[in-house]
């Protein structure tokens, strides 16, 4: 009986872990495209955009886009279907406005998108003040990102089976190799993401 106990303990770690992989592994790839879009953005001028400015940062975070995102699955452990809903609103704020991503707003729009995306897929939904203290901004921060990243996707966050596996294959198709995923540096993500983010 005692065996059969460890064994499906056994069953169970290795369920998750693999589970947990494959989020990390999404992680990557997303972060590494988000990152290719704003190295192609980089020496174009005039990317700033007036309905979205409160996406804006004054200088670039010192944070990449990949710890921001391990920062972030770190304290929500957010499905890989949420992680690429995150990318879909985020591409369909850019589609409906007209509006290139940067180095200067994309931690911003990864924070309201990953909230919504959270909203929409996720069984537990914490609270606007653990979302502050996660991402290190104020409560009317968080509820202005919200409502404005809403506002400009006319508030649709309805996104098809079609559209979602039409994402999903993009990503996980991608040259990157989860084997390759190197989380050793994970424990120290948030050491100082308070400084790093504003």
């Amino acid at each position: 009986m005692e065996l059969e106990k460890k064994n499906q303990f056994k069953l169970n770690y290795s369920k998750k872990n693999s589970i947990r992989n494959e989020e990390q592994g999404i992680i990557q790839k997303v972060s590494e495209l988000l990152q290719d879009i704003c190295d192609e953005n980089k020496n174009e001028t005039n990317l700033f955009y007036k309905p979205l400015e409160c996406f804006y940062s004054r200088s670039i975070p010192l944070i990449s886009i990949k710890d921001y995102l391990e920062y972030i699955y770190k304290y929500t452990k957010v499905n890989s279907s949420t992680i690429i809903l995150t990318l879909i609103y985020i591409d369909r704020i850019c589609n409906m406005n007209k509006f290139k991503i940067s180095y200067y707003n994309i931690h911003k729009l990864i924070l309201a998108a990953m909230i919504l995306a959270i909203k929409y897929n996720e069984d537990e939904i914490y609270s606007f003040k653990f979302y502050a203290k996660v991402w290190s901004v104020t409560l009317n921060e968080i509820c202005s990102y919200e409502y404005n990243f809403l506002s400009l996707i006319k508030f649709n966050l309805f996104v098809t089976e079609e559209l979602f596996h039409k994402y999903s294959d993009y990503i996980l198709s991608s040259d990157s190799d989860d084997d390759d995923y190197d989380n050793s540096n994970n424990d120290d993500v948030d050491n100082d993401v308070e400084n790093k983010c504003q």
